[in-house]
């Protein structure tokens, strides 16, 4: 009669049925030869069941790959818009003004609706500082009788519905006009 027997060291069998070395392999799977005694050997597994504390990194570790995906679709949807037109008061799909576009950018990537109104728009976002501000955000320009509000497309730019001579395009948050009157930007993700 044939024995069947481990070969594999017990710790190389258990990082082979983790999925801790190239390929993953059960630890039943272990490689076996035959023997001249009678006996079979019977191997065993044991279930760990994760933590608490792993269950929700594991939650929140899908949460963050969400709120990525709808970063980066805000930033794709702004970015598509770039030369539609300005018009005051509209909503898109192929005109817009400042509050219109951020309005139709959130809609399109979360169905979630904000106020048609940039001032309305800061007051239901989520303050965020400068050295916090991602691609996504909304940043807001009210200083000296300013409104004006944009989407934060990353390394200091957003896109905006600028005004009816330059229509939607790209510009930089803290240089010339935009950093004189910037006043914060808001978190809607």
């Amino acid at each position: 009669m044939l024995t069947l027997r481990r070969t594999a060291p017990a710790a190389l069998a258990g990082a082979l049925g983790l999925g801790l070395m190239a390929a993953p392999m059960p630890a039943q799977a272990a490689t076996v030869v035959p023997s001249t005694t009678t006996s079979l050997t019977t191997v065993s597994t044991t279930t760990v069941a994760p933590t608490a504390a792993q269950l929700a990194a594991a939650a929140a570790a899908r949460r963050a790959a969400i709120v990525t995906q709808k970063r980066t679709r805000a930033v794709r949807v702004a970015r598509y818009q770039i030369g539609d037109a300005y018009i005051a008061g509209r909503m898109g799909p192929n005109a817009f003004d400042c509050s219109g576009l951020t309005r139709f950018v959130v809609r399109r990537t979360t169905g979630r609706v904000l106020p048609h109104y940039s001032k309305a728009q800061y007051s239901v976002t989520k303050r965020v500082s400068r050295k916090n501000l991602k691609p996504g955000d909304l940043v807001f320009f009210f200083r000296y009788g300013a409104h004006h509000v944009g989407v934060y497309v990353g390394r200091g730019k957003m896109v905006h519905a600028a005004n009816p001579r330059a229509d939607v395009r790209v510009d930089y948050v803290f240089r010339g006009w935009y950093g004189k009157h910037y006043s914060g930007a808001g978190r809607w993700i």
